[in-house]
Formats: C-alpha cells, structure tokens, sequence
C-alpha cells in the first residue's frame, strides 16, 4: 500500500470536516497536502470520495463512506497497536460511530453518553438511528462500528451481547376501564385499534404475539414512531404493545399514558450490542460497551421495563 497513516488521517478529516480549507484549518497543514492524500487515497483504491462541489464544499460519496468507516476502524487499530507495544495509556478520544434501533435510543443512549463523555471528554460518539435492516447494513458497510439494538432479527453474520430482557407491555389512556387491571391479556384487546409501530420487525414481532395467542388484533393503525404510539394511546385512540418504556408516563400531548404488563410474554426481546464476528472492537467501543452494560442496573431495569 502506498498511502501512509498520516495520509490516511488527511482523507478522513476532509470528510469530517466537509472542506479541503476545514481539514487545513484543522490540522494545521496546507491545503495541498490534503488534496495530495485525497488523490492518492482514491487512486490506490479506485474509488471516488469525494464529489467536490464549488460552493459547498466536499460531498462524501456513498462507497467514500464505507471507505472512511473502514478508515478511521484501521487508524484506531494502529492507535492500538502503538499504546500496546510502548506501553502508552493515553486518554481515549476522537470518534466512535454508533447504530441503534430507533425506539431503544431516546430511553438508553443519552445516558450512556453522558456518563461515557464524563469519562472521556475528549470523546465523541455519532448515534445513527434507524430500523433492525438499516443499522445492519451500516454494521456490514463499516459506517458504525457496534449496534444498540434488539436480538429478534440479528443476521447471523453478526455476534451479539445480551444487555437486558425487555418483555412487553400495554400502553394505554388513563380512563380506559382496562387501566384498573394489574396485567393484560391479549383477548383483552380483540376490540381495541392496535397501535402498530410501522417498522418491518416490529410489525413482525407484535402479529407473532397474537397468532401464538390464537387472537386476532383489532383494526390495525400504522404510526411511524415510537412517541406517536405513546401519544395516541393517551388519546385514548387505540392501544399499543412496546417493549421499552421511557422514564416518565408523560406524552408529549401533556397527557399521560398507563403501562401494563402483558400476560402473554413469552416472547421477549433482548436488548443487545451487536458486532461484526471476529472482528476486534477499538477502544472507544469497547468503552461504549462498558458504559451500556454499566447502565443496566436494577434501578434503571426497573423503570426500563414492566413486568
């Protein structure tokens, strides 16, 4: 290979920074010396980058993000590498990409941050949501690095850690009669509209609740996100089955919300990290990784989950 690391980091804060000038600025270098690493970076490995657009600055192209992802896992490996041989322990910092499943992210992930960043300030982690198929295919490309998600749907391709079980739960308005009940069961919600989270192995998980149950759900409304569910429902315009719930029962409607547990559990998700098999995870994700499980006390397990 014919690109030194130094040449490599150039090329990887062009594209943080979106700017030849930026990554200059940045590093403290000439802009020459940026666009030499870009050319050489993307003649060693034939592929564009960048697109260069006049006014705007650098444009990342799609293969040019997988190239970076796999880029900055590289230098972290080196990073490694000399902190293991000198002997080095120097302060964990630069960036760490993260994919989550976008319900668990609002109700974990700041959290695990927070306390992460306290740690480590000069740290900074890059959270890209999205559903099970999505942050999958960002694991597979290399644009993050480990996943916050659930197991129902992992491929096989990749590795997993158990963090918690989350089994689910009713969320239902305050006046609804079936508020009174300490659990629920799924017969008890044949009438009610089903709040539905319109995600592929969402939908999946919740029609394999009801066919294990022999019960068939009521009229069916797709939302598009996890708050919309809680909001609806304190409405009093359906019910919804999630399986994380947030720190407060409020909405942000200003109304409240009554979480059950439900009587047909058995099948219940775990929250989990997810990683590529076989692959050595840096430091700044094993630190990520720390810091989830620390997270998962029984205080917060607790207000997590219904049970």
């Amino acid at each position: 290979m014919n690109i030194t690391l130094r040449q490599l980091q150039y090329v990887v804060v062009a594209s943080q920074e979106g700017s030849i000038l930026g990554a200059a600025n940045a590093l403290n270098i000439s802009t020459s010396s940026i666009l030499m690493a870009i050319e050489k970076f993307e003649r060693e490995f034939g592929i564009q980058v960048f697109v260069r657009q006049r006014s705007k600055g650098l444009a990342t192209t799609t293969a040019g993000e997988r190239a970076i992802a796999r880029t900055i896992r590289m230098l972290d490996e080196a990073e490694s590498y000399f902190r293991d041989v000198s002997g080095s322990d120097q302060e964990l910092s630069g960036e760490l990409r993260v994919g989550s499943f976008t319900s668990i992210s609002p109700s974990i992930a700041p959290q695990v941050i927070r306390d992460l960043n306290e740690a480590y300030p000069k740290l900074i982690v890059h959270l890209s949501e999205g559903d099970i198929i999505a942050i999958q295919q960002s694991l597979r490309d290399g644009v993050v690095e480990i996943l916050l998600t659930y197991d129902a749907g992992i491929w096989e391709e990749f590795d997993y850690e158990v963090l918690a079980n989350a089994p689910p739960h009713v969320v239902i308005a305050e006046d609804d009669p079936l508020a009174a009940n300490d659990r629920i069961s799924l017969k008890d919600l044949a009438e009610k509209t089903l709040l539905l989270l319109n995600l592929p192995q969402s939908r999946t998980y919740i029609n394999s609740l009801f066919e294990r149950a022999g019960v068939s759900p009521g009229r069916i409304q797709r939302l598009e996100s996890f708050e919309m569910i809680r909001s609806s429902a304190a409405a009093g315009l359906g019910i919804g089955i999630l399986n994380v719930r947030p720190f407060t029962d409020n909405t942000y409607g200003g109304l409240k919300v009554v979480c059950r547990p439900l009587v047909e559990s058995e099948l219940s998700p775990n929250i989990v990290l997810a990683m590529r098999r076989g692959g050595r995870l840096s430091r700044r994700a094993q630190a990520f990784s720390s810091y989830c499980r620390k997270f998962f006390v029984p205080e917060n397990v607790d207000r997590l989950f219904v049970k």
